[in-house]
Order: structure tokens, then C-alpha cells, then sequence
């Protein structure tokens, strides 16, 4: 080797090592950035005609797992599909009380069964008539929230799809913009790493809308689809469409066609659990809108229309005339078999037992059709309310016969496991996710491995010095000479 090629080599040394201080730094000044990839300096050997001169920057590589990043974004959409679904079924378990919870259903079924008992026992006296119409109103004004309660669950369903189709609109064209830009770095010779951990980043937070899955492209662009293998980007991205309802009731439905549906540019698309755009919060949100609580409701108005007919039987109170409404009513009118969607909401207690009203507390006593009071010892009429609360009746079409109390304590443990199901589906998800992430920390900047590789540079770079100052020395030597 000349002396030339010496200083030479030297020279490339210095300049590699150099860059490669940069590189460490850059990467223990973003140890804790979230979404930033560790690069790792690539060198390789510089040949001239045949012969060795030095080292040669391939380039700056970003230290990646395309594997890991990929089951991340699935983990996450599911961690967050899963969560609001658990979340959902929470509220309306805690709205509705857990069995015994005296300020829960079952707890107000208690009181009015109670009262109703006391009452038979003096039923001259007034002031446990108006304890049981107390109770009742009790039990009616639960259910009226509960329902009120469900719908704006729906509604926060339908505002969080809004919101989160706004999101996907915005990222995906903002990742269309990152992708021109790092084909416009690279073909200039620059290195866009600092666009592609914002692009990544971008996806990943994505995916918890809809997991997504990327393909690369030579040129450094990417292409976006679904888990379900719907194209959300290639060279334009796609446009996802959703109309929020400003209210929301129990009639409405999407089958219906008083809710919206999703389209991507312009065209309808599934949003059901087994749809391409399946798995993430998106398609949770439209399960707890169109599917959840539906079923919440409908538990829930079988419990209203189960109280409305067991005190609208002609056994029950034998001094109503024919379509005349109980006890319970519906906003006033009697059942409509055929309009039970929403009863929970609608269910009433009958005037006329209620003096505020206009109604009389003795109907209690002689029935709702009775024309005057009659003894007031009486308590057969009373006795009757209280067995239409214990008569084994079905609560829902092909049930069991079981008494009005089980009915509903049925009814929340069939609430209560819907609850159970999604808090067990929701803590395998955040379980899967939070060991994807621990991976993938793992993959991040290991600061101790960057200091040591730091110290191999810096002993590098001082024998690239020594190499140019021994060259040096011998440079002077010959022209002395």
C-alpha cells in the first residue's frame, strides 16, 4: 500500500466514523420519542482498481421488524375494538345494578312487591297505598333511564364512528402526502427516515381504527390495506363516508334506514364482525350502535312489556272492562304487542291511582273500574297486585315460567355475562397487545449498547488518527531527505 493510498484509507475511516457518531447520538437523543426506529450505520469496503482503499457509507438503515410491526397494529385495533365493547356492556350493567343493589332493578322490584305486601295487610290506610304507587313510579321512572341510558350509549357509538372516520380521512391522506415526499427525498440522494417514522406512527395509530397492513413499494412508497384486504391507499387514498345522526331513539335502526352505513368512495361496505374492515374500534362502534344495544333494549323492554301484561290479565283485576290499560301502562294506552320497541322508555304508572293526577289512591284497594270505594278492609284487589308479581309467567318467548323478581334477575344475568364475555375478550386483547409492545420496546434504543458501541467508534477513530499522524510523520521524514 502507497503512502497515498494510507492517507487515503485513513481519511475514509474518519469520515465513516464521523457519521457514525451521528447516528449514536441521533438515536440516544431519541431513546424515549415514541415511533422512532434506531438506525445502524451500514459500511462497507472500498475497492480502486483492485485494491483496498478504505471504507465506503453505504448508507443509514432503520433497524426494524416488519413482523412485529404488523401484529402490533392487529393487537391494537383488537385492544381497542374489544375495549369498547367492554366498556359498553359495563355502563349498562352498572346502570342497571347488580341483584340486591337496592337502588338497582331488582332492588325496585323488591320495593314494590314489599309495599304491595304491606299494603294487603292495612289496606285502610292511605299512606301505604301511596307507598306502593310511590313504588311503582319508582320502578318505572329506573326503567325510563335505563332506556334513556341505552340509546345514548347508541348515540356516543354513532358520534365515536364520526369521529373516528374524520381520523381515518385525515391520516390516510396525510400519509399519501408522506409518501410523495420520501420519493421526492430519495430521488434527490437524501435519507427520509425522520417521514418514515412519522408515516409508521401514522399507521400504527390508525390501526386502531382498522388494522392495517402495508406493502412496500421499491421506491419507498407504501400501499395500505385492511386485515380483511380492503385497498385503503395506493396512489390515492380512499374516502370513507358517514353521516352522524343528530338523535337517537329505539325505533331506529340501520336496517331501517334511519341510520347510516359506511362507504368507501361511494360504495357501501360491510361493517359487520366478519367484514373487510372487521377488528379494530370502527366496526366495534357500529356492533354496539346495531347489535349490543339493540339487545340491551330489547332485554329491556321484554322486562317492561312482562310488568305491563301481568297487570293488564283480567285475573289481575276483574273490574276492568275489555282494552282497558293496567296497573302499568304504555304512556297511558294499554299493550300493543306489536309496538313493544322502546316500552322500557314509554312504560307508565295508570292515573288512575295516582291523586296527583287526578286519580284516586282507593282504586288500589277496589280495582281500577271500580266506580266507588267500598270497605276499606277489603284487601282481595291488593292480594291480587301482589300475586301478578309472583305468577310464574315466560319473560321472553321459549323461556322458562318463573315469577316477575326472576324474570328480571334473568334478565341481569344474561347482562352479566354479555359483560363477563367482552371483559375476558377485552383482557386477552390488552394482554396480547401489551407483550407485543414490551417487543417491540425491546427493539427500540438500547442507550447502554449505543454507549458501547460508541466507545468501539471513538478507538476507531483515534487509530484512523494515528494511522494520519504516523503518515505525516514519514511525509516530513522524506522531504528532509
Amino acid at each position: 500500500m502507497s503512502l497515498n493510498s494510507a492517507i487515503s484509507a485513513a481519511m475514509s475511516g474518519l469520515a465513516a466514523q464521523t457519521r457514525a457518531i451521528d447516528v449514536i447520538s441521533a438515536n440516544v437523543a431519541n431513546s424515549m420519542t415514541e415511533g422512532f426506529a434506531p438506525r445502524q450505520l451500514m459500511l462497507s469496503s472500498s475497492v480502486l482498481g483492485g485494491v483496498g482503499s478504505g471504507v465506503r457509507i453505504a448508507g443509514v438503515e432503520r433497524r426494524t421488524d416488519p413482523i412485529l410491526e404488523a401484529l402490533m397494529r392487529q393487537s391494537g385495533g383488537a385492544a381497542a375494538g374489544t375495549g369498547a365493547r367492554f366498556e359498553f356492556w359495563s355502563r349498562i350493567e352498572q346502570a342497571i345494578g347488580l341483584p340486591g343493589d337496592p337502588h338497582g332493578l331488582t332492588g325496585k322490584v323488591a320495593t314494590l312487591e314489599t309495599a304491595l305486601i304491606s299494603a294487603a295487610a292495612r289496606p285502610d290506610l292511605d299512606h301505604r297505598l301511596s307507598s306502593v304507587v310511590d313504588a311503582a313510579n319508582d320502578l318505572v321512572r329506573h326503567l325510563n333511564q335505563l332506556e334513556n341510558q341505552v340509546q345514548g350509549l347508541r348515540q356516543n357509538a354513532d358520534a365515536m364512528i364520526a369521529q373516528d372516520v374524520e381520523t381515518l380521512n385525515q391520516g390516510l391522506e396525510r400519509i399519501a402526502k408522506l409518501n410523495k415526499d420520501i420519493i421526492r427525498l430519495q430521488a434527490t440522494g437524501h435519507q427520509p427516515h425522520g417521514l418514515m417514522d412519522e408515516r409508521q406512527q401514522l399507521i400504527s395509530s390508525l390501526s386502531e381504527i382498522v388494522p392495517i397492513r402495508e406493502f412496500q413499494h421499491p421506491d419507498g412508497r407504501i400501499a395500505l390495506y385492511s386485515e380483511g384486504g380492503h385497498l385503503l391507499l395506493d396512489t390515492q387514498p380512499a374516502v370513507f363516508s358517514f353521516t352522524p345522526s343528530p338523535g337517537m331513539d329505539a325505533s331506529m335502526s340501520l336496517s331501517g334506514g334511519m341510520l347510516s352505513g359506511l362507504s368507501v368512495n361511494g360504495y357501501p361496505i360491510s361493517t359487520t364482525s366478519t367484514g373487510p374492515l372487521a377488528g379494530g374500534r370502527l366496526t366495534a362502534n357500529f356492533a354496539i350502535r346495531d347489535v349490543d344495544a339493540p339487545a340491551a333494549q330489547s332485554a329491556l323492554d321484554q322486562i317492561a312489556e312482562s310488568l305491563i301484561s301481568r297487570f293488564e290479565d283480567p285475573a289481575t283485576d276483574p273490574s276492568m272492562m275489555p282494552g282497558q290499560p293496567g296497573l302499568f301502562t304504555d304512556l297511558g294506552l294499554p299493550l300493543d304487542p306489536a309496538q313493544t320497541v322502546g316500552l322500557a322508555g314509554r312504560i307508565a304508572v295508570n292515573a288512575a291511582v295516582q291523586p296527583g293526577a287526578g286519580g284516586d289512591l282507593w282504586k288500589l284497594r277496589e280495582g281500577l273500574g271500580a266506580a266507588a270505594p267500598g270497605p276499606v278492609g277489603d284487601a282481595q284487589q291488593i292480594q291480587r297486585w301482589v300475586e301478578a308479581l309472583q305468577r310464574p309467567l315466560p319473560g321472553a318467548p321459549g323461556s322458562a315460567s318463573r315469577n316477575f323478581a326472576d324474570n328480571v334477575g334473568q334478565t341481569i344475568s344474561g347482562i352479566s355475562q354479555a359483560r363477563q364475555a367482552a371483559e375476558d375478550r377485552a383482557g386477552y386483547a390488552k394482554a396480547y397487545h401489551s407483550e407485543l409492545t414490551y417487543q417491540s420496546l425491546l427493539m427500540g434504543v438500547d442507550v447502554d449498547s449505543e454507549m458501547q458501541r460508541l466507545m468501539l467508534v471513538e478507538k476507531a477513530y483515534a487509530a484512523n488518527a494515528r494511522v494520519l499522524q504516523i503518515a505525516d510523520e514519514l511525509m516530513r521524514q522524506l522531504l528532509e531527505i
